[in-house]
């Protein structure tokens, strides 16, 4: 995704301090160890300057002398291996614990943004939206079915299904999420369009695949539909463009997944319904993956939106329906 100058500087500077951080962890833990056992200190010294005794000795092409110093830079790490054995301490000891073992905290890995770097950018570029906190609070370590409702019966249910809504979550919505999760990294586009009344847990979950997704490290955008209809009219009609909102629309087209939440709160207008069309579009068309939440139902998304819209919705996302009472407003009773 495209970041500012700004941006990029602060991930790199975030990464620097990881490598510093790993560093500094990495020298104490070996001075620790070198107080412990003194004779290590000699060890060490006297098996980097055979290392370089060895370099030169390649440089003048003295293969004689690279084989002697070889053995004896060998037997003397055996010694150090074994004085390390019996003070029950690892060989390992000196490495360092970078954060990312792949990039060793540097951002890039054969010459490719790390997986640790995206979810950065992830985390970064969503803070606007006020996601990193949300997702701190809604994951999937704090979902809850002990909230939904498991007296009542589902009213809004075919007359033969008689569940609650704690038992149609643990059995229709649950399964389909993890199935998402499962899948998402095999190719083309995996989408979902979540409907129902307000508080049924649509937002709580988009926030919770959101959380998994950017924990394996792939780029997440979350939007909410009135904040970004609003920006893309504004700038539309704007007599100057606005470089970081170019950069913002270009990475909400691009990134893995896009949370597009709240779905019908948006000012519609027909330039909107066009924007959205070709959101929808350019995501599918580029095999990117798409959520949309919304306490429309389908008839109301079908009667708001263009029949191109509402098609694209019925055939190329997986439909979730969500029941039930409102839990904020049950959780105050």
């Amino acid at each position: 995704m495209a970041l500012t100058r700004e941006q990029y500087d602060e991930i790199m500077r975030t990464l620097s301090d990881r490598r510093s951080a790993a560093l500094a962890r990495q020298k104490e833990r070996q001075e620790a160890v070198e107080r412990q056992l003194p004779a290590l200190r000699d060890y060490n010294d006297k098996i980097a300057g055979l290392s370089r005794q060895e370099v030169e000795a390649r440089l003048h092409r003295d293969s004689s002398r690279v084989e002697m110093l070889q053995a004896e830079r060998r037997q003397l790490v055996l010694e150090k291996d074994k004085l390390l054995q019996e003070a029950g301490i690892s060989p390992d000891y000196a490495q360092v614990a970078y954060f990312c073992t792949k990039c060793k905290d540097t951002g890039y890995h054969d010459n490719e943004k790390c997986g640790c770097m995206r979810q950065l950018e992830s985390e970064l570029l969503n803070r606007e939206a006020g996601l990193p906190e949300l997702l701190a609070r809604e994951n999937f370590s704090t979902f809850d079915l002990s909230v939904f409702d498991d007296r009542q019966p589902l009213s809004e249910l075919m007359p033969g299904r008689k569940i609650t809504q704690q038992e149609y979550m643990r059995s229709d919505i649950l399964p389909v999420i993890r199935q998402f999760l499962i899948g998402f990294e095999e190719p083309g586009s995996h989408n979902i369009l979540m409907i129902g009344p307000p508080g049924t847990g649509k937002t709580f979950l988009c926030n919770c695949i959101a959380r998994r997704l950017i924990e394996r490290q792939h780029t997440v955008m979350y939007e909410r539909a009135d904040r970004l209809f609003g920006a893309m009219t504004k700038e539309h009609f704007a007599r100057e463009k606005d470089e970081t909102q170019q950069q913002r629309f270009e990475r909400i087209g691009s990134c893995e997944l896009l949370v597009l939440d709240d779905l019908g709160t948006e000012f519609m207008t027909d330039y909107t319904k066009t924007e959205l069309f070709s959101l929808i579009s350019n995501r599918l068309s580029g095999g990117l993956s798409t959520i949309i939440s919304s306490n429309l139902s389908m008839n109301q998304i079908k009667n708001i939106y263009s029949e191109r819209i509402s098609s694209r919705l019925m055939g190329e996302y997986r439909l979730l329906r969500f029941f039930g009472a409102d839990l904020r407003l049950t959780r105050r009773q």
